[in-house]
């Protein structure tokens, strides 16, 4: 399936990449940590779900700034940021309404944007995801430690 890559810039200047593809109900997938429009195409992963999509809607995915196709130097990473590089993509395509789809990372990019546009979200999917990061949930002390002791685990093998 073809999907040529356009770039739109964000409010404060980077590009971001994004590639259309399919015909049908507009779904956007909100960027998550590790995104590349073109490996995903390729990826045992993901293929089967992008195609499968594409096959009854639009499917609209984009790189988050520093990653993948999209600028990676002397940008501001940010979940504020992040909204913006959605927004400026939907934009791009004068999206009025469409469903959003937020993977992991991108559920909290999809929710804080649905919070701020309600009008253009018709629905919102989160999928693998979390609303606030994990050390912002709780107790932040006890969380620290528990990354603390993971990375010890991992760095002891």
């Amino acid at each position: 399936m073809d999907q040529p890559i356009r770039y739109a810039t964000s409010p404060d200047g980077v590009r971001i990449a994004y590639a259309v593809m399919g015909k049908g109900t507009p779904v956007v997938r909100a960027s998550h940590w590790l995104t590349h429009l073109e490996y995903e195409l390729n990826s045992p992963v993901w293929r089967h779900l992008l195609l499968g999509m594409a096959t009854r809607h639009t499917l609209v995915r984009y790189d988050g700034r520093g990653t993948g196709l999209s600028q990676r130097d002397g940008v501001e990473i940010s979940l504020d940021r992040w909204v913006d590089d959605l927004a400026c993509v939907v934009d791009s395509l004068s999206l009025e309404r469409f469903v959003l789809l937020g993977v992991s990372q991108g559920g909290a990019i999809s929710i804080k944007y649905a919070a701020r546009h309600p009008e253009r979200v018709s629905h919102l999917i989160i999928h693998g995801a979390y609303a606030r990061g994990f050390l912002h949930r709780g107790n932040p002390d006890k969380q620290r430690q528990f990354v603390a002791l993971n990375r010890a685990l991992i760095r002891e093998g």
